[in-house]
């Protein structure tokens, strides 16, 4: 399953975090992981585990529907190739309930599942998932060979009367981990009896002897019960939290529910409905699932909507509890009973049913709060709450099952795209204040949450004055009935958006960026006897070639790259071509790494590589083997392992193998080759380190080559870069009040108004020499870049001159113009300019230098 871009920012987030406090102190460690996840408001200073100040321990928040437990499933391999110092890792995955154990586990062991194939992926399959109650299977060789994750609830390890807890207690089973351990290894003990002083063969000591990574799922909820004691007991290598409402945890990233709206992972907004008895939204809940299955049937997307009844607890005074629920829906609303499904404690009818089986005639589910307990169907449309919204605890969780988006795609239909609420309020303003409460609860900013909400007619059929249709530009086609979208083309389906018009017939509009041709057919398919929309959507096609920026109507601003011939072809140049040209090549480089020195003390190694130290306390190297799977390791295998686990992208694998080897046949001349595997990530890193030098030194070369020796050409045509209809991404698009006149795009991206950038844009802008111009955003599949010895070079501003000349633009502050990154730009600009006789105008522009913006233009382009 492809990771969405929140999802892959979290996991960036993790690796930085976990990689660098191998090396440092985890609160420089959490710094700089909050530099890549951006947590906002929740980050602050890191707070490590109550008497564990050497694990790392971090927290991923993401809201409800944002995949908490797939990036859970990624961040084990993301663990063991940056912090665990285990090929086969150890997992203690820890959750709330039974339930949810269950569910983790079943999808953990499935095979085909998204959250076990993330494991697999990390480990050549080589994953053995078990159940907090098959560890007396755990077998020492099946640890050995495989990275094993045991599910298990946060309860079973509570500290209080852990006598009382089989964790804890001996088990004979699981003596054979025990066998061989050194009389000095930290594990608890018999304090008496006949087997005084030998260890405990306990899964806590078992789990302490392989210092396992802790998973800790929806940690909001552990905070009383995950003590310091308790952590002590299985003294983890290090605890990674995921929840969307963090209490006291080092959040390192934070995704929005905007974000997670914007990846089609849940349906938004949430269409709400009070009335004024438990009766009447019974009533509207059950027309509510109906009119969205005729939708649904129409749409070709296999949805099956499903509406989630939240009863009354069986208790005095409580009068829509399930029993009566469930007999309503039978008699007052005629709904066979095969239909609808019980999932509360007592009453497990979903047990084994697969709901999103075509087959499956589930329609109806009635709970009191069981299904907070791990339940995510998808396919759950309509909630209805039949006690008070306003009560924390189960409401957010169910809400929660309604707006995870089917599949993760978004509907043409946008029915389909929403979520639906109705709840025993007799006052909409009271529903609404407890449902953006419980979105807040949910992982939702307060504003989100409010934008979130839009009251549903008691109809269902679609309000004019709620918000579907964007620009009025667009046309609205009407026609009488629903069109059957099962033979569309996916390019047809994602240009058309359908809804109700709420006079008995549908409306569609169109992405307004839809190819004429595709909405033609749209037209063309929805034509009846009774309406021919072809006009419409041909004066459309008109009004919108009008309007379009210059790019959409068809101009191209083409810029030249930077090219050299190498055996008798033209190639562009890019930061590999500099590194390749300024000699780069492992077979002939010093296989020594300064960078990485052993100096023995009387209790500790310290491995020092290039200022980043590790310190290893002395113990039995060859316990810690055992445990390290490397009984068998020797400076083959050790060198297979860093080939595998720092490959690089422009080295072949045999040349690299061959590098690795020579690095470890020169280090094991002064570091024993048992303490060299005991310390291999710090080795892992310090090849990194020097390989990245290395390379780094060869692109210098390589840059200063391309200005003396090496004559570049530029590259036009097919070879050049187009700003074009194609592609620009604005990333952030600027939102002020200034209409620019001449860019090329409709959006200008990544300008602040005010800011430094944003003037030097009106003054490109209402330049008389420009005739059209792009903002650069930096680093997207359409950007314009030039190469440098390291990396690639984005200049922020790019232009047609009316006299056809191109000028590219780099804008600095004073403070950012003289260092050894700018002086490289400088003069890669410069050698463009140069080769292109006159062609291309490169310019550094700088605050306050020469006067403004507009006048280094005069000069630059005057030269």
């Amino acid at each position: 399953m492809e990771l969405k871009a929140y999802q892959r920012r979290a996991l960036d987030a993790l690796r930085t975090f976990l990689d660098q406090a191998s090396i440092r102190d985890h609160a420089q460690a959490y710094a700089a992981a909050c530099a890549v996840g951006e947590p906002g408001a929740y980050g602050a200073a890191y707070r490590p585990l109550a008497g564990l100040p050497d694990v790392p321990y971090c927290c991923l928040r993401l809201p409800t529907g944002g995949g908490k437990t797939l990036l859970a499933s990624h961040a084990v391999g993301v663990a063991r190739d940056t912090y665990l110092g285990r090929r086969y890792p150890v997992v203690l995955w820890l959750v709330t309930s039974t339930t949810i154990a269950e569910q983790t586990l079943g999808a953990l062991k499935k095979v085909g599942h998204p959250y076990r194939q993330a494991l697999e992926a990390t480990f050549g399959g080589a994953v053995r998932v078990y159940g907090i109650d098959e560890r007396r299977q755990l077998r020492p060789q099946d640890m050995a060979d495989a990275a094993t994750v045991i599910v298990s609830t946060v309860q079973a390890f509570r500290v209080r009367n852990a006598e009382d807890r089989n964790v804890y207690l001996d088990d004979e089973e699981l003596e054979p981990h025990f066998a061989a351990l050194p009389a000095g290894a930290d594990v608890a003990r018999h304090a008496e009896g006949p087997r005084r002083g030998k260890p405990i063969a306990s899964f806590a000591n078992l789990m302490k002897l392989h210092r396992p990574l802790v998973i800790v799922d929806e940690a909001h909820n552990f905070t009383s019960t995950l003590s310091g004691e308790t952590f002590g007991r299985l003294a983890p290598a290090a605890v990674v939290e995921f929840t969307a409402t963090p209490v006291r945890s080092n959040v390192i990233v934070s995704a929005t529910a905007a974000e997670l709206k914007a990846a089609d992972m849940i349906k938004l907004p949430i269409h709400l409905s009070h009335h004024g008895s438990w009766q009447a939204a019974i009533a509207h809940a059950v027309d509510n699932r109906a009119w969205l299955e005729g939708i649904a049937a129409k749409d070709g997307g296999g949805i099956r909507p499903i509406a989630l009844y939240q009863a009354q607890p069986a208790r005095e005074g409580a009068e829509a509890t399930v029993d009566v629920v469930k007999q309503h829906l039978i008699e007052d609303c005629r709904i066979p009973e095969n239909r609808i499904a019980v999932a509360t404690g007592d009453q497990r009818e979903l047990d084994g049913i697969d709901l999103f089986d075509p087959a499956c005639t589930i329609e109806h589910v009635i709970t009191v709060d069981a299904l907070k307990e791990g339940w995510d169907c998808s396919f759950a449309y309509v909630f209805c709450s039949l006690t008070s919204i306003r009560s924390r605890g189960a409401v957010e969780q169910l809400l929660g099952r309604v707006l995870r988006m089917p599949f993760a795609t978004r509907r043409s239909s946008e029915e389909l795209n929403r979520a639906y609420a109705h709840v025993s309020e007799r006052d909409f303003f009271l529903a609404a204040e407890g449902l953006k409460d419980r979105l807040v609860d949910m992982g939702f900013d307060e504003r989100t949450a409010l934008e979130a909400i839009v009251e549903q007619p008691e109809s269902f059929e679609w309000n004019e004055n709620q918000p579907l249709f964007t620009p009025v530009e667009l046309p609205v086609l009407r026609v009488q009935d629903r069109p059957d979208q099962s033979s569309w083309t996916p390019e047809m389906l994602s240009a058309t958006r359908i809804a109700d018009d709420g006079a008995g017939g549908v409306a569609i509009t169109f992405d307004r960026d839809a190819p004429d041709q595709v909405l033609r057919d749209v037209a063309t398919a929805i034509t009846t006897p009774e309406a021919a929309p072809m006009t419409a959507v041909e004066a459309f096609i008109a009004r919108r070639a009008e309007t379009l920026s210059p790019a959409e109507q068809g101009e191209v601003l083409t810029l030249p790259q930077l090219a050299i011939e190498r055996d008798g072809q033209l190639e562009i140049v890019f930061p590999e071509t500099l590194v390749d040209v300024g000699g780069w090549d492992l077979r002939q480089v010093d296989t020594s790494l300064p960078g990485f020195a052993l100096t023995d003390r009387p209790d500790t190694f310290e491995m020092d590589i290039e200022g980043d130290h590790v310190v290893y306390s002395r113990i039995d190297a060859a316990a810690e083997l055992a445990l390290d799977d490397a009984t068998d390791w020797d400076a083959a295998a050790l060198s297979r392992w860093l080939d595998r686990t720092t490959r690089q992208r422009d080295v072949a694998q045999p040349i690299f193998l061959e590098y690795c080897r020579r690095v470890v046949e020169g280090v094991v001349e002064g570091i024993p080759l048992p303490q060299l595997v005991r310390g291999k990530y710090a080795l892992r890193r310090a090849i990194i380190a020097r390989v990245a030098q290395l390379r780094r030194e060869a692109g210098v070369r390589g840059v200063q080559l391309l200005m003396t020796d090496i004559a570049p050409v530029l590259a036009l045509g097919e070879n050049g870069f187009s700003f074009s209809k194609a592609g620009y991404d604005p990333r952030t698009p600027y939102a002020g009040p200034w209409r620019p006149r001449k860019h090329l795009f409709a959006q200008v991206g990544d300008l602040k108004h005010g800011g430094e950038e944003w003037m030097a844009a009106v003054q490109i802008d209402d330049h008389a020499a420009v005739h059209r111009w792009v903002r650069n955003v930096d680093r997207t599949p359409w950007s314009y870049a030039l190469p440098t010895s390291t990396d690639m070079f984005y200049p922020d501003f790019v232009a047609e001159l009316t006299d056809g000349r191109k000028l590219i633009v780099e804008y600095k502050g004073a403070d950012r113009t003289d260092n050894a990154d700018s002086r490289e730009k400088k003069n890669i600009g410069a050698r463009l300019q140069e080769v292109s006789g006159g062609s291309v105008v490169f310019l550094w522009a700088e605050l306050d230098r020469d006067g403004n913006v507009a006048r280094q233009i005069d000069a630059a382009a005057a030269a």
